[in-house]
């Protein structure tokens, strides 16, 4: 009772509602589970090698090859569950449902109270009603069955818990980091792309009373985006896509790591306001120019030895933007800064230097707590990976990347433009589109009375852009400590960080569930603007109970839409007894004898669903090391043949004409087997192994 009683009125009205609703859908039909919930292949390899392990295969989806193509955390939340899969299939995907919608219940409540004193009570309740309630985001982060319930979780439970540190006086204590990199560490084994949230709220918080805090992560997006830039400017981004992406991104860590060092020493991570505009520019100019200057050096010498490329174009159009990009974020911070700072005493440069280095003590041993165990844990994990599994990190993403280096769109290949590698194609960058969806739908209607929808986009988004920074720091001294409280100006640059880094690398085959830190950004800055808007209003009474109305009434349409939906959705009885579970089932069972091996590129609901057949997943994804060792060397065929495959169920032309698998099949190994009806494209064929 004591519990119930320190929770917040709509704390336990969002229990009941996500709660009851998903109850309901746990206990509807069993045929709804796989043709109308978790409808995901991805979301199956998950609960087929969930299965394996609890029954003692091992982490394998299909009982034969090794795999750890998954994020680790889920599939320990997974294997307790699926372990009921042995008594029925069913069974694991109705406790499934409620997991997921605790998870989802935890997320709303905790964003409700990590928004509660920054945008206040009414739009915090919006804001955690839509995060939890809206179709579009639960079908993306609930119903698919994926790790973005959890990831979601983590995320907010890690931004309140810096929220509260933030709130304690100084010095934070070795307790208060330790539990800060246990956080930070369940978030990045939800995910393990979550990194770059992990890295900047070590920053966010080891420096919290430092101007580091907020320069240091401009910075680093900066410097990465100017150097990939120039190489795409130089290169165009096809071909950078093609052939350069690792050499980019290896001289943008060394430009930001030897940039680091010489800003600190150099005073530009002290106070803005305690330097003139004169010595920003000067320090500015000679900063970028000798991080320039080594890191060039050093791409040079690796030049040389054959290691990376480097266009020598890159660098004289890298250091120009950089310094640009460094003096502006600096003039910007000195203009909008509240804190009070004397200007500083004027010190030779020797002792200047030697004063920052003695001051790095102060934070060595938070710097050491939070990047030491978050450290330890993934070298932990990656050298786990490569004991059982041969290589440190998960096979999907390094075939997702290979994907990517094809001259051909692969699985949907890479970025389609230079503007998609940045995040900002308004027609086929996906990560922002939470917002940017919408806005080019709006664009699009507008356009057929003139001009083109990318004018009316752009028009359209700087319009808003301009309006919510004119609202939200129109009282910076009101606007300012939102940000920083609500903890979104780190999770804003990891995640524009985490979705230009994809595109950068050429990574291939993106899904709309990796985009949860960005969504979440959107919400939060959405709220804030809000709170600014209603700053604008007097503060009376009625616009009070306005805003609590309007919360109230959005939250319930909210809510009305979920549940009517889902019950729709999930009816208590299937509408044919005894229907398979898919309808390629009576295809795969049916023609071909138990205990046959069949290849799929995917396959995961088939793989979960069949009886007394295997299936193998042949992109590689959810398959092993080896496996993708033998597909980049053109000998998956001779693979599959060792291991005993006995039939393909694909589109003959994929199998045999497209990349990668042209190159490892000749069209002679696969025979129709007779009678075996197309299904979707798709047929099944006896695969007969090469001499």
């Amino acid at each position: 009772m004591k519990f119930l009683k320190r929770m917040h009125w709509f704390e336990l009205a969002l229990i009941v509602v996500i709660m009851s609703t998903h109850l309901y859908a746990a206990i509807s039909a069993p045929h709804n589970f796989s043709s109308r919930w978790f409808v995901r292949d991805d979301a199956y390899y998950y609960f087929k090698v969930a299965q394996n392990v609890s029954e003692g295969r091992g982490s394998t989806f299909d009982g034969i090859n090794l795999t750890n193509g998954y994020h680790p955390l889920w599939m320990l939340v997974c294997v307790p569950i699926f372990a009921l899969a042995r008594f029925d299939l069913i069974l694991p995907l109705r406790l499934l449902t409620l997991v997921m919608a605790a998870l989802s219940a935890v997320s709303g409540i905790l964003l409700f109270r990590l928004l509660k004193k920054t945008a206040g009570e009414p739009l915090a309740m919006l804001a955690a009603a839509f995060w939890t309630l809206d179709l579009g985001l639960h079908d993306i982060i609930t119903q698919q069955g994926m790790e973005t319930g959890l990831l979601a979780l983590a995320i907010i439970f890690l931004l309140r818990q810096m929220q509260l540190l933030d709130e304690k006086p100084d010095p934070l204590s070795s307790s208060d980091f330790i539990k800060l990199a246990i956080t930070a560490l369940v978030m990045l084994f939800s995910r393990l792309d979550s990194i770059y949230l992990l890295l900047l709220a070590g920053v966010w918080m080891i420096f919290r009373r430092s101007p580091i805090r907020y320069l240091l992560p401009c910075d680093l997006l900066f410097t990465f985006g100017a150097i990939i830039g120039a190489y795409i400017q130089r290169a165009g981004w096809k071909y950078y896509l093609l052939v350069l992406p690792n050499s980019a991104i290896l001289m943008s860590a060394l430009a930001f790591i030897l940039q680091t060092i010489i800003f600190y020493l150099i005073g530009m991570y002290d106070h803005p306001r305690q330097q003139t505009t004169r010595q920003i520019i000067l320090r500015s100019l000679a900063g970028t120019a000798l991080s320039a200057v080594l890191v060039t050096l050093i791409m040079i010498l690796l030049q040389a030895a054959d290691l990376v490329l480097l266009p020598r174009a890159v660098p004289l159009l890298y250091w120009p933007l950089a310094t640009l990009l460094t003096i502006l974020t600096r003039l910007a911070a000195r203009a909008i800064s509240l804190q009070p700072v004397q200007p500083a005493t004027p010190q030779p440069l020797f002792l200047q230097i030697k004063t920052r280095i003695k001051g790095l003590t102060y934070w060595l041993r938070d710097i050491f707590i939070y990047f030491g165990l978050t450290g330890t844990g993934l070298v932990i994990y990656m050298a786990i990976n490569k004991v059982l599994f041969g290589t440190f990190m998960p096979v999907s993403g390094q075939i997702k990347r290979w994907w990517g280096s094809f001259p051909y769109a692969v699985y949907g290949g890479g970025a389609k433009s230079a503007l998609d590698i940045f995040t900002f194609d308004p027609q086929f960058s996906k990560n922002w589109e939470l917002l940017t969806r919408p806005l080019y739908t709006w664009a699009e209607n507008l356009s057929v009375n003139g001009g083109t929808p990318e004018a009316w986009y752009w028009s359209m988004l700087a319009v808003l852009v301009i309006l919510w920074l004119a609202v939200s720091l129109r009282k910076p001294e009101a606007g300012l400590p939102r940000l920083v409280k609500s903890g979104v100006l780190p999770l804003l640059i990891s995640a524009e960080l985490h979705g230009f880094l994809y595109g950068a690398l050429g990574y291939s085959a993106s899904h709309e569930w990796y985009w949860v830190m960005q969504m979440l950004a959107l919400v939060i800055l959405a709220a804030l603007g809000l709170r600014g808007l209603l700053d604008l209003l007097p503060p009376t009474h009625l616009l009070r109970l306005a805003t609590w109305g309007l919360a109230g009434t959005a939250s319930l349409v909210l809510a009305y839409g979920l549940t009517s939906t889902i019950i729709r959705l999930m009816p208590l009885r299937d509408a044919i007894p005894n229907q398979p579970y898919m309808d390629m089932l009576p295809i795969l069972e049916g023609f071909t004898e138990p205990g046959a091996i069949i290849g799929m590129t995917g396959g995961g609901n088939a793989g979960y669903f069949i009886h007394d057949r295997t299936i193998v997943n042949m992109d590689g994804l959810i398959n092993s090391n080896e496996y993708f060792q033998a597909l980049k060397s053109g000998q998956a065929g001779n693979f599959l043949a060792r291991m005993g495959m006995d039939y393909i169920f694909a589109n003959y032309l994929i199998v045999t004409a497209s990349m990668p698998y042209g190159e490892q099949f000749s069209p002679e190994q696969f025979v129709p087997v007779v009678g075996a009806p197309v299904y979707g494209q798709k047929e099944l064929l006896k695969f007969i192994p090469t001499p």
